[in-house]
């Protein structure tokens, strides 16, 4: 009695397991009637999609064109476009500079919506922002006016050239000026042009900037005869400094004077790297 059904619920148990039959049976026979038809790419296809993909990252005209030199914040769109960057990076970034936004690294750029880090990557060593395209602008116009001027420039002599002269000079302004002429009066005079990189603020760039627009004539400097000069006034020049310039006059006042440069050796604090840069200015008379 414990498995006796009642007329309606045999009724719904046989319900039920037609359900189930056709859940199980309907995807197989679905399959019979309408059999899935194989997914045919040709390489037309296969080519489109990958352009596509490419085009969602940076333009393709890229890789065929030189890069140069871009001020991200200022350049148009057509120079923009040549440096791969798609319209739609393109519209964004000039969106964002229109509301006030600054470009100021490769890091910013990168941040922008849609740029591609790897096209960022590759136009960094480009990249210009206002004081690198002040520089170039400034270096452009430097190189312009140099080949106009081409062989209407004098030559300097640094010796004898006073201050007006000197800040005529490419990289020489009114300050450097009136330090090379306050240390060539120190000196008495340059000996060597390598003497100028011993001035604060004057690097061996400036130098080779200078290398074709100033001479050098040394027989206008003035040499130091050691048996005559004072204590003061040889402490006062660059090269002997206080106590070198006191044990020279000291040592000259208790044995007389020097008939050589072997004399100065005897001097305990002189040896021959201290002799031989005596000898760049000191004489004996």
């Amino acid at each position: 009695m414990y498995f006796y059904f009642s007329p309606s619920e045999r009724k719904g148990i046989m319900l039920l397991t037609l359900i189930l039959v056709l859940v199980v049976f309907t995807p197989f026979i679905y399959r019979l009637v309408k059999p899935t038809n194989n997914l045919v790419i040709n390489i037309q296809q296969i080519a489109a999609l990958d352009s596509l993909i490419k085009k969602t990252s940076y333009s393709e005209e890229f890789t065929s064109k030189e890069p140069f030199e871009f001020n991200p914040n200022s350049a148009t769109s057509d120079e923009l476009k040549q440096l791969g960057f798609t319209d739609k990076n393109i519209a964004t970034l000039q969106n964002y500079l229109s509301k006030g936004g600054k470009i100021k690294s490769a890091e910013s750029l990168k941040k922008i919506y849609g740029i591609d880090e790897k096209l960022v990557d590759k136009l960094t060593p480009f990249l210009l922002f206002e004081k690198q395209q002040e520089h170039s602008n400034y270096k452009n116009f430097v190189d312009t006016f140099k080949h106009e001027k081409k062989g209407k420039i004098q030559v300097l002599e640094i010796n004898s050239a006073d201050s007006n002269s000197l800040v005529k000079l490419y990289r020489i302004g009114p300050i450097l000026a009136s330090k090379i002429i306050s240390y060539r009066e120190k000196l008495g005079g340059f000996l060597n042009l390598n003497q100028l990189t011993e001035i604060y603020g004057f690097d061996e760039d400036i130098l080779y900037d200078l290398k074709d627009k100033i001479i050098l004539d040394a027989s206008k400097a003035k040499r130091i005869n050691l048996n005559t000069i004072t204590e003061e006034e040889l402490k006062n020049h660059p090269y002997f400094k206080y106590k070198l310039a006191r044990v020279i006059t000291n040592y000259r006042n208790q044995h007389g004077k020097y008939s050589s440069y072997s004399d100065l050796l005897k001097i305990k604090i002189i040896n021959d790297s201290i002799l031989n840069r005596i000898k760049i200015y000191g004489i004996i008379e």
